[in-house]
């Protein structure tokens, strides 16, 4: 059983099942759908993979789908869209094939905590104070 807030938590990752033989995206969820044209209620008219999926050549989604659809083995990919000195937003992709042979594309905007070197900064860090 779900709590109150539980419920109010917004998905925020993007689902879309692909065909790997057209590229075509065959369903999506929620978040998935809505920049998708002509999305009316359940049914996602099949669009090709890009509407589902941002920057798919940049981060080489069409090869890995591909693959993923060939070999049955998941990919994972990831690339910076704001880097800080603290870490950086990213967007990280994973494929993965179903039994039925469609392929499931999961999309998600995560925050990778940065490894900061303290080399070259002599007055960071602790222990280092005053020196």
């Amino acid at each position: 059983m779900q709590g109150a807030d539980e419920q109010r938590t917004p998905v925020k990752v993007k689902a879309a099942l692909i065909d790997p033989e057209t590229m075509t995206v065959v369903w999506t969820n929620v978040p998935a759908s809505e920049p998708l044209p002509d999305r009316s209620g359940d049914t996602v008219p099949e669009v090709p993979l890009d509407h589902a999926v941002p920057m798919p050549e940049a981060l080489g989604v069409p090869r890995a789908v591909r693959s993923v659809a060939s070999t049955g083995v998941p990919q994972h990919l990831q690339t910076d869209l704001v880097s800080t000195a603290r870490g950086s937003v990213a967007m990280v992709v994973s494929i993965y094939r179903l039994p039925g042979g469609m392929v499931l594309v999961l999309t998600e905007n995560a925050w990778q905590v940065g490894h900061r070197s303290t080399r070259g900064n002599a007055g960071s860090g602790p222990g280092r104070r005053g020196r």
